[in-house]
């Protein structure tokens, strides 16, 4: 049973902060050094200041976190962010374009109690880097805190939180930000009793399943147990719980896009192995790159792959593309569940009889396609391969089965916003 309630939520104070679209980050998994620099010169109140970015200075980590502390509780000190003083739900709606279309996403902020994943309440979809555990575990010793929340699925199939959200965005928000760095973002207070308990109730028989920020739950968890181990410990204080935003399978903001591939580092005789496999498993049609988009190649892709496996390849020359479709007579199915990726097929049935187990010294990973074609253009990697997304229902079917999938095979978009709720891990559910 899923234990989701109301949280304290510390907030920034708009009367001190006048732009409220200058403080929101992305995840810290999404920053890279650039972006770091460019989200701390944008404000000092910007969220970034306490997140940290992907790949933090091993040189620097211990003074960083301390700072990251140091700051939290001077913001808190200096009313810039101020804790609610009763426990809230907040709802957030994230308006955002992709490729034209302007859309928007439900996310419910509130505290989820932590469950070990073998008591299948909650359903993880990939595997983790230690490295990035204990980054996020450190931050958390320290801060006390979660910056962010973790993106995470439920399935609504009668719309009951739906007809709720109608009803709370009917009512003021809290703040409105207008194409911040995240796009258009509003807030709600959910505080009235009768509605909590209605959410309440409706999570207690739902499976959630982890979508973005398993790095961030496994650190929660690990936290959870330091915490455990201590002489002041109180069961239901804040380490017991982690908070998500909760988005519904159904929600038409929610995009789950693909991850693409690279591939550089093979020899000759390795890029024509890889060449050979690929016509015993796949029709092959030559494409135009020159007169071909990247969108179109996508979308073509898409098209094909609506019914079978398709996926592009771009190389080994620099205007060589081609579109991939598997041969009728393959038993994808006899390969098992996972086969339902293009991703898994190419790594498995193609790259990984070739590299051996060192997969990752060859093959590299991006969300952008028109990135990943260019690096084969310009020569910096050898093939691209642009993969259509995975399948919603697949990927409900096959992680709430209890496996994980491929290794970057799922980008859900678009990502939230770091600094909109935060939790402060003190005493008490709060």
């Amino acid at each position: 049973m899923a234990v989701v309630i109301p949280l304290n939520g510390c907030l920034y104070n708009p009367e001190v902060v006048k732009d409220m679209g200058k403080v929101l980050c992305p995840p810290y998994d999404m920053i890279g050094s650039d972006l770091h620099q460019e989200l701390k010169s944008l404000s000092d109140y910007n969220a970034v200041h306490l997140e940290g970015g992907e790949q933090p200075d091993p040189e620097t980590m211990e003074i960083d976190y301390r700072k990251a502390s140091d700051l939290f509780q001077h913001w808190l000190k200096e009313n810039i962010l101020a804790i609610d003083s009763s426990p809230c739900f907040y709802l957030m709606q994230h308006g955002f374009q992709y490729r034209g279309e302007k859309l928007s996403q439900f996310g419910l902020f509130a505290n989820v109690g932590l469950e070990d994943y073998e008591s299948r309440i909650v359903f993880p979809h990939e595997f983790t880097r230690e490295p990035a555990v204990q980054d996020r575990v450190a931050l958390l010793e320290h801060s006390r805190a979660q910056f962010s929340p973790i993106m995470t699925n439920y399935r609504d199939s009668e719309q009951k939180l739906r007809d709720l959200y109608e009803h709370v965005t009917t009512t003021s928000p809290v703040f409105e930000v207008n194409d911040g760095v995240d796009g258009d973002i509003r807030l709600w207070r959910i505080s009235e009793p009768t509605i909590q308990n209605r959410i309440i109730e409706f999570f207690q028989d739902v499976p959630l399943y982890l979508a973005d920020g398993h790095h961030r739950y496994e650190a929660a968890l690990r936290y959870q147990r330091l915490r455990q181990g201590a002489s002041d410990y109180t069961k239901g204080e804040g380490c017991d719980f982690v908070m998500m935003a909760l988005v519904e399978f159904d929600d038409p903001g929610l995009l789950l896009l693909p991850y693409h591939r690279n591939i550089s580092g093979l020899s000759e005789s390795q890029v024509r192995e890889v060449r050979e496999v690929l016509d015993e498993l796949f029709e092959i049609q030559i494409v135009d790159l020159k007169g071909t988009t990247v969108d179109d190649l996508l979308d073509r892709v898409a098209f094909l792959g609506s019914d079978r496996h398709a996926l592009a390849m771009i190389g080994p020359g620099p205007n060589e593309a081609y579109l991939l479709m598997l041969r009728p007579g393959v038993n994808w199915q006899e390969w098992g569940d996972l086969a339902v990726s293009e991703a898994w097929i190419l790594e498995q049935k193609v790259l990984r009889p070739i590299v051996g187990d060192d997969l990752n010294t060859y093959v590299h990973y991006g969300h952008d396609p028109e990135e990943c074609v260019g690096q084969v253009v310009s020569g910096g990697e050898q093939l691209a391969f642009l993969l259509k997304p995975f399948p919603m229902d697949a990927f409900e079917k096959i992680v709430g089965g209890g496996q994980r999938l491929p290794s970057k095979s799922t980008f859900f978009y678009p990502k939230l916003p770091t600094g909109l709720v935060i939790h402060q891990i003190s005493s008490g559910q709060g």
